[in-house]
């Protein structure tokens, strides 16, 4: 698993490429908690080579958005394909996260 993040002001992309499973869920964790130093208050998530994430990564995504939502910030979801957008909606993420095919941090 390849995971980069890329910093613009107190917005972070993170791009990862490759399945989320719970095997990864410990490096996404690290990766995520790294992302949110320096009064982060959004985090953008690529997910343009992310082509299978399982419940662990659902959780690993609820406990970032937990913790930027403390620091009255938002998490977007960018790229996700088809089968993403499903367990997305399974779990209702559009209620409480933005969704987008593409978007550039900091923007609506």
């Amino acid at each position: 698993m390849d995971i980069q993040v890329e910093s613009r002001g107190t917005s972070r992309i993170v791009r990862i490429k490759d399945k989320i499973t719970f095997e990864h869920c410990p490096l996404l964790q690290s990766r995520f908690d790294e992302a949110l130093e320096g009064g982060v208050r959004e985090v953008v998530i690529d997910f343009r080579d992310v082509p299978f994430m399982d419940s662990s990564g659902v959780g690993e995504i609820l406990r970032l958005y937990k913790l930027v939502r403390d620091r009255e910030g938002d998490v977007v979801l960018i790229n996700p394909n088809h089968k993403l957008r499903s367990l997305f909606s399974m779990y209702r993420f559009e209620k409480f996260m933005k969704i987008r095919d593409e978007v550039e941090a900091g923007q609506e």
